[in-house]
């Protein structure tokens, strides 16, 4: 079943497309992201993809909190408390600070170790502002059910920055110059692509109605989504310990090879969050309707078709782990057993996902902190005792309990959920 849509707009594409066109999207543009990862490391150095590394630990986290889960509750939101305004509003702002947080943190925190590295995160924070903005154009498309507009988006943001960043690092070997110039594509995707998608849906927020949104209204958003960035935050930071504790421990090449393999994480990660991508509106339009049968349906089918793809994800690196690596990043970077460890660390987490959409749709926020806390907590406690003694596998086991603890603690938070859903019914 669709919404219904104005006579001028198109009905939207049926829940199984919109998956479809999510999957084709999201595995498009995570096999870009992995592809930037390649190419520093066959064009480069093991340091280069080290430099990535850290800096994709220090920002990311950072703009999950600073932007605080906008795109993710702007899926689910009625509207009748908020404008979309709001919404980008917040999220311009957010950027802005984040990109501050990150340089600051990598002076504070790397001054010593040379221009390079804080020039890399520099870089590295005005791409992800600019995909941090395009991500709330796709809270608008997800709202409308248009998961095609959003494939459209990505394909265009991912070929544009892999052509950027490709020919400059080729031409130069200089990855914060590469890594700003992705950051240039990106801004150009967005106003050229993204801005005409928003027209066709009559969604588009323009910059000065951004500017001249209500302060109040906005302070209420923030406390509201606080929850959500906080809990973003944790479950981001869970990822960046073991690559920030082996650059401690080990130095940036250990980072290096270690994260070349990790990416792949991020890569099945964006091809899980289409499952959510697509689901969020919807699961969330069953609660507002009452129908509880049709939410739990839904959200555990998800959990079955995510589980089922990351079960295989694991076989897949178990068997052509070694021939894959060496491809794309070189014999150095070719170790199976490492890999295995961390696409099945990654697969507990793609089980996960779409209990963690689920909550999100009942607007639960709160239980967001307490999974990805629990998440955090176990990644810390695993990264104190394994890296400093097994190095890159300890580093990988960390990986693999954190998953396990975000896992546990979103089966806990759902089934609370239901119980209180019941008794309120």
């Amino acid at each position: 079943m669709t919404t219904s849509a104005p006579p001028h707009i198109s009905r939207p594409p049926s829940l199984r497309r919109n998956i479809g066109f999510a999957i084709a999207g999201r595995g498009y543009y995570a096999l870009t992201q992995f592809l930037v990862v390649a190419i520093a490391a066959r064009l480069g150095s093991p340091e280069d993809v080290g430099a990535l590394t850290l800096a994709a630990a220090i920002v990311t986290p950072l703009f999950f909190l600073a932007t605080m889960g906008t795109r993710d509750v702007l899926t689910v939101d009625d509207l009748d408390h908020f404008k979309r305004e709001d919404y980008v509003a917040l999220r311009l702002l957010g950027g802005c600070l984040a990109v501050v947080l990150s340089i600051l943190a990598a002076f504070l925190l790397y001054r010593s170790d040379g221009a390079f590295l804080l020039l890399s995160v520099t870089a590295f924070a005005f791409v992800k502002f600019f995909g941090a903005q395009a991500s709330m154009n796709h809270a608008m498309f997800q709202r409308a059910e248009r998961l095609d507009y959003v494939a459209l988006s990505l394909l265009v943001r991912g070929s544009a920055g892999i052509i950027a960043f490709t020919l400059i690092f080729w031409q130069t070997r200089n990855l914060p110059v590469a890594l700003a110039c992705e950051a240039l594509a990106w801004a150009l995707s967005f106003w050229i692509v993204d801005r005409n998608l928003l027209g066709r849906l009559q969604s588009d927020v323009s910059l000065e109605s951004a500017l001249n949104a209500s302060l109040r209204r906005v302070g209420k958003l923030f406390l509201w989504v606080l929850p959500v960035g906080i809990a973003l935050w944790m479950l981001r930071a869970s990822s960046s310990v073991p690559a920030l504790m082996l650059e401690r421990d080990y130095g940036l090449q250990a980072v290096g090879l270690f994260g070349a393999l990790f990416y792949v994480h991020t890569a099945l990660s964006m091809l899980a969050n289409t499952l959510g991508s697509a689901s969020a509106a919807r699961l969330r339009r069953y609660l507002r309707e009452g129908r509880h049968k049709d939410f739990t349906r839904l959200s555990w089918s998800l959990v079955k078709y995510a589980a089922l793809f990351g079960a295989l994800s694991t076989a897949l690196a178990w068997v052509f782990g070694a021939q894959l690596l060496t491809l794309l990043f070189g014999a150095e970077y070719a170790d199976r057993n490492l890999f295995t460890i961390i696409v099945f660390a990654s697969s507990i987490t793609l089980a996960a996902s779409p209990l963690v959409t689920a909550v999100t749709a009942a607007q639960a926020f709160r239980w967001r902190v307490v999974i990805s806390g629990s998440s955090l907590l176990a990644a810390c406690l695993a990264a104190l005792l394994l890296i400093p003694v097994y190095g890159t596998f300890g580093a990988a086991w960390t990986f693999v309990l954190s998953s396990v603890a975000y896992l546990g603690s979103t089966l806990i938070a759902c089934r609370r959920i239901a119980a209180i859903s019941q008794k309120a019914a």
